[in-house]
């Protein structure tokens, strides 16, 4: 088929779709994860495998041997799908599909990198990058590179980020304005190949720079681009990777940033933070530092009713690193392993936040009618004192324990503490 062609077909299926069936609703959007409606309080989130999502360099041979349920490619690029016009290398991709369906995950894709053949802005300089962040690529290639890949791949990636980081200039040197005829135009190639497949917006990066993730997202939905995505997404790191990491905590209103973005144009979608953890290891060195952070990211990320929160990254031996291949699991990857189990089979009654006149920060879970409650210190130890009510607890990196009639003290690591009945 010549692009010609193919363009034709592209054209002749975003016309024949009615605009209300552009706009994704809670009927027409077949979602896993809980919505939460902008501007309101938090709904409690259930949680499922689909939650708890992980990055790896390579699938073949460093499939992360932790529990999860949906993984993010590396090296599947456009430009790397499609380095010259119309002559597809699907190898890396094919590897990715393959060893997702084997492991029983979904797969995320994600765009970006314009290839420059494509680029409207071949010569455009990227920051630490050769080409790829140019804007805005020709829109009739880029069509149809959408629909040669949700074609090949049909009901086996089962959702397609909109664009990487694009508030980084590394990523992307348009506007956010720029990017919505990008998203005008495979949404509908996209539903209209593959309805069950999910599309995110485009997924700027707490780390950004020049423009902040929330400043970002509120240009792009200022501009329309809200109606053609079926998720909001973002990138919830630790800070710049040239500094110290910020705590964990610092999530909190990344996220509270995000949903006043969202309440303001009258946004109502389910939430993925499709990337982030404290960044580079020498921003958080200490092993011990790193396990506690990554318990706080998901837990954080769970209970303030995020959908999905992908880790970055399974075996990177740069950037929050989980396994090593001299070594295996590090303190970090063990974590990993425990919050999974203290997440599994649970429903978030109330979202982590700090009590006040106090560096003692809880979050509240339930299974069944079991209730838990997690707490950590966020500055030196605090007294827990509840624990006339306490039947169990498990401090990260520990086996559970049984209280006794001392106040137990809870320092930076978290600790889950099973509640009696009441």
């Amino acid at each position: 088929m010549t692009r010609n062609q193919l363009g034709a077909i592209v054209l002749m299926t975003v016309a024949s779709l009615s605009f209300a069936a552009l706009v994704p609703t809670a009927d027409s959007v077949a979602l896993d994860e809980t919505s939460t409606k902008a501007g309101d309080e938090v709904q409690p989130m259930q949680f499922s495998a689909q939650f708890v999502g992980m990055h790896t360099l390579s699938p073949g041979r460093h499939w992360p041997a932790v529990p999860f349920g949906s993984i993010r490619p590396a090296g599947a690029s456009w430009g790397a799908l499609e380095p010259v016009r119309d002559q597809y290398d699907w190898h890396s991709l094919d590897t990715w599909v393959a060893q997702s369906q084997a492991h029983h995950v979904q797969l995320d894709y994600v765009f970006v990198n314009t290839p420059a053949w494509a680029s409207t802005k071949p010569t455009e300089p990227c920051n630490g990058k050769r080409f790829g962040c140019a804007a805005p690529p020709n829109l009739d290639d880029w069509s149809a590179f959408v629909t040669a890949l949700v074609t090949r791949y049909k009901g086996k990636i089962s959702s397609y980020e909109m664009w990487n980081e694009p508030n980084g200039s590394g990523f992307w040197t348009g506007t956010p304005e720029q990017m919505v005829p990008l998203a005008a135009r495979a949404y509908p190639i996209i539903k209209s190949i593959d309805p069950a497949a999910i599309v995110t917006t485009p997924v700027p990066s707490s780390s950004g720079w020049p423009m902040s993730h929330d400043a970002w997202l509120d240009k792009y939905l200022a501009a329309g681009g809200g109606k053609y995505a079926d998720v909001v997404a973002w990138h919830g790191y630790a800070g710049r990777n040239d500094r110290p990491a910020l705590p964990p905590e610092s999530l909190v209103q990344q996220i509270e940033a995000l949903r006043a973005v969202l309440a303001r144009h009258h946004v109502n979608l389910p939430i993925w933070n499709t990337e982030g953890g404290w960044g580079k290891n020498a921003q958080l060195p200490d092993p011990d530092d790193e396990a506690a952070f990554l318990v706080k990211w998901y837990l954080i990320n769970f209970t303030d009713g995020i959908a999905r929160a992908y880790w970055y990254q399974w075996d990177n031996p740069d950037w929050g690193t989980l396994w090593r291949e001299s070594t295996g699991l590090t303190a970090a990857g063990k974590a990993a392993e425990q919050v999974y189990g203290w997440l599994d089979g649970v429903t978030a009654a109330s979202p982590c936040r700090q009590k006040s006149a106090s560096s003692l920060w809880t979050c509240d879970l339930k299974k069944g009618n079991v209730r838990y409650q997690v707490a950590w210190s966020a500055s030196g130890k605090q007294s827990y004192a509840d624990v006339a009510r306490v039947a169990g607890f498990t401090e990260e990196g520990g086996e559970r324990q049984l209280p006794g009639p001392q106040p137990l003290m809870v320092g930076s690591r978290p600790v889950l503490f099973e509640l009696k009945s009441e």
